[in-house]
């Protein structure tokens, strides 16, 4: 990886992650790291580590079309995921879980992912819905509308919209 776009986009990053802490409902910091992938649409990632990926070449394509808060958009959603991986190592852990049905769902779909190439039990599985609402919900709350960040109109058909309405109710409620 040419370490010199790395350093271009680090501390952008880094400032990204750090001007969104407040919404992640966790206090631990987030390890991340740059990949490498020709398909930009893999913008980021996360695994059972907890830590997430980003993918250089999406970053720097957001940049070059002029659409930079995608990309906050995708640490966003792969943030969600990590709450979620947490949500269940507490319950895993017998930690107080608030919710240990919701954990066990996520284990499921954590186990049993449908990848996005099936469009409908993508966006049907808990973890990738709530994904999409909090990181569009943080994106609002944060910037308003913007063109170019809209959640997919299978969502939408789905009724996302309430759901990221109730977020914005949970981030002014909190001040954030």
């Amino acid at each position: 990886m040419n370490m010199q776009r790395v350093e271009k986009y680090k501390q952008i990053i880094r400032d990204i992650i750090n001007s969104d802490v407040k919404f992640f409902g966790f206090d631990n910091s987030v390890e991340w790291e740059f990949f490498e992938d020709s398909s930009i649409a893999n913008a980021a990632k996360t695994d059972s580590s907890f830590k997430l990926y980003i993918n250089i070449n999406s970053v720097e394509f957001a940049y070059e079309i002029d659409q930079p808060l995608q990309i906050e958009l995708f640490i966003l959603h792969e943030i969600r995921h990590i709450y979620q991986r947490r949500f269940l190592l507490s319950y895993k852990t017998g930690a107080d879980c608030p919710n240990p049905e919701l954990a066990q769902v996520y284990e499921w779909e954590f186990n049993h992912y449908v990848p996005p190439s099936y469009k409908e039990g993508y966006y049907s599985q808990q973890t990738e819905f709530e994904a999409f609402a909090f990181s569009h919900a943080v994106m609002l709350y944060k910037y308003g509308e913007i063109h170019y960040l809209e959640p997919p109109s299978f969502l939408k058909s789905l009724g996302i919209q309430s759901h990221i309405d109730k977020w914005l109710d949970i981030f002014r409620q909190r001040r954030l």
